[in-house]
């Protein structure tokens, strides 16, 4: 195996030829730094097919893994002079010393701060919806309250169906 290739375009022209359309379809996917499940969803293809492209593509190239590979093909395509995709560099969060997918916040608790409610005039509305709002309302205790009520309706709705089916039962 050997490390990313610095190429000569006669070779990287050649790598690409080397390549079946199919194989293309893949990597230029991939560059897009889509999930295997995400290609093949997009391809309507099996998951384990993309592996296999990828897989014969490592094969022809030599690479170690997905992401040299797809630095190799964004190299070789940038050389001939053809597009990756919009994408001159794959993961240059490395060199900064960033791991990699880590821009999501560490607190787990999920908000609806980016939602603007449309009022029924058609203007947006800076309101809070939800159980946001029953916060604001009613705060914590009105939250508790109206989990307890619509647990008492599900109770008093699951009673009233068996009362019925045993009424229904008794007739006939």
């Amino acid at each position: 195996m050997r490390p990313d290739p610095v190429f000569d375009p006669l070779i990287a022209h050649d790598m690409i030829e080397r390549l079946s359309a199919k194989q293309v379809e893949v990597l230029d996917l991939l560059l897009l730094h889509r999930t295997t499940k995400e290609i093949a969803r997009e391809l309507a293809i099996a998951p384990n097919t993309v592996d296999q492209r990828i897989a014969g593509v490592r094969e022809k190239w030599g690479t170690r893994d997905r992401k040299q590979t797809a630095r190799v093909y964004a190299a070789a395509l940038e050389i001939c002079g053809q597009s990756p995709c919009g994408l001159s560099r794959l993961n240059a969060d490395d060199e900064l010393g960033e791991p990699f997918g880590q821009d999501l916040t560490v607190d787990p608790v999920f908000t609806l701060s980016d939602v603007a409610p449309i009022l029924r005039d058609g203007s947006w509305g800076d309101r809070p919806t939800g159980l946001e709002a029953l916060d604001a309302r009613f705060g914590r205790l009105g939250r508790v309250t109206a989990i307890l009520l619509l647990a008492l309706v599900l109770v008093l709705t699951i009673v009233s169906s068996l009362a019925i089916a045993n009424a229904l039962n008794e007739l006939m």
